[in-house]
């Protein structure tokens, strides 16, 4: 019974924490500063969270340096990469609607 109960909270659990940056990134406040970013918002909020793409500022990106002080940050945002991808890919058509 205990390794029942162990798989139904880790088969919650993992939808839950996979594609953060897609819901992150499509959330209000996180793109009223990023309109150049029209597809593939949550990689693009994945990437920009370890510090491969800048904000567009041009003053670093503070995200990204309290994310790897955190240590577990990054390992969250590189495992919930490949879920981004594909929601982001399937999320092509709504992108293309709304960005006309």
């Amino acid at each position: 019974m205990k390794k029942l109960l162990t798989l139904a909270f880790v088969l919650i659990l993992l939808p839950i924490l996979n594609g953060c940056g897609t819901l992150f990134a499509r959330s209000s406040e996180a793109t009223s500063g990023e309109r150049y970013v029209d597809y593939y918002k949550g990689t693009h909020g994945d990437l920009m969270l370890l510090g491969f793409s800048s904000a567009g500022s041009g003053s670093g990106n503070p995200h990204a340096v309290i994310c790897w002080f955190t240590i577990v940050c990054p390992v969250l945002t590189v495992v919930s990469l490949p879920a981004d991808i594909v929601i982001d890919t399937a999320l092509l058509p709504v992108d293309a609607l709304v960005n006309q």
